[in-house]
C-alpha cells in the first residue's frame, strides 16, 4: 500500500492504493484460497482519496478498479455519490440497480 501522510497540504494530494496482486499473495501465504477469489483479487486495485471537509464530504472517496471498470463511492453532505467508469471497456450499456428496485439500463456512450 502506498500513501501520502495525513498532513498533506492539499485535497487530492493524498492517495492510498492497494495492488490486488500483493493482497492475493499475502492471502495465499496464509493457506489455501478459492481460485475465483484469487482471480478477482489479482485484478483488483483500490484507491482512496482524501475527503474535502470544506466541500462537505463525509467520507474519503474510494475507487475500486476490477474487471476493467472503476467504481467510485463517497458519502457527501447531502447525498451518496456513485461513479462508474467503463471508458476502458467496450460495454454499450450499464445495467444498474439500487436497493433491489430493478435494473435500469444506462447507455455508456
Amino acid at each position: 500500500m502506498t500513501a501520502t501522510p495525513d498532513d498533506a497540504p492539499e485535497v487530492g494530494v493524498y492517495q492510498a492504493s492497494l495492488d490486488g496482486r500483493r493482497l492475493s499473495e499475502a492471502l495465499r501465504a496464509l493457506g489455501p484460497i478459492e481460485p475465483a477469489l484469487t482471480d478477482v483479487l489479482t485484478h483488483l486495485n483500490l484507491r482512496i482519496y482524501r475527503r474535502d471537509h470544506a466541500a462537505g464530504d463525509r467520507t474519503d472517496y474510494v475507487v475500486l478498479d476490477v474487471h476493467g471498470v472503476s467504481i467510485g463511492v463517497q458519502r457527501r453532505e447531502g447525498d451518496l455519490y456513485l461513479h462508474a467508469d467503463t471508458s476502458e471497456t467496450n460495454d454499450a450499456v450499464i445495467a444498474f440497480e439500487i436497493n433491489g428496485g430493478g435494473e435500469i439500463d444506462h447507455p455508456t456512450h
